[in-house]
């Protein structure tokens, strides 16, 4: 009997470990932090793993180089890369050729350019 009361004491107290909603409990699910996006952090992340091996100082395909702060911000500045990152699938002049950026890339590409594109 005295492991009895143990054994409903341990299961109430395990009960008693509920979340006031599903948020708390799984999280967001969305991971994307684009409060304070950065040159340096985060933008410089994206070029360098899905354009800089083709958009590169010394093979810039098309003429077009993204290695760097101030190559970077001339393209976003002008308007170049975000057209080519925001465009549908199966367009052929979406970049990066294997397929769009993911939503949380775009939105930080796009707070950055929306900000001036600053070396931050």
């Amino acid at each position: 009997m005295k492991y009895a009361w143990t054994t409903i004491a341990f299961a109430l107290a395990l009960g008693s470990c509920t979340y006031e909603n599903e948020e708390d409990r799984y999280g967001t699910g969305d991971p994307c932090e684009t409060a304070a996006v950065s040159y340096s952090q985060d933008v410089a992340l994206i070029l360098s793993t899905n354009c800089t091996s083709c958009h590169n100082d010394s093979s810039p395909t098309a003429g077009l180089s993204l290695e760097g702060y101030t190559n970077a911000s001339t393209s976003a500045l002008g308007g170049g890369l975000m057209n080519r990152v925001q465009r549908p699938s199966g367009d052929p002049l979406l970049m990066p050729p294997s397929g769009q950026l993911s939503e949380c890339d775009q939105a930080k590409l796009r707070k950055w350019v929306n900000e001036g594109a600053l070396d931050n």
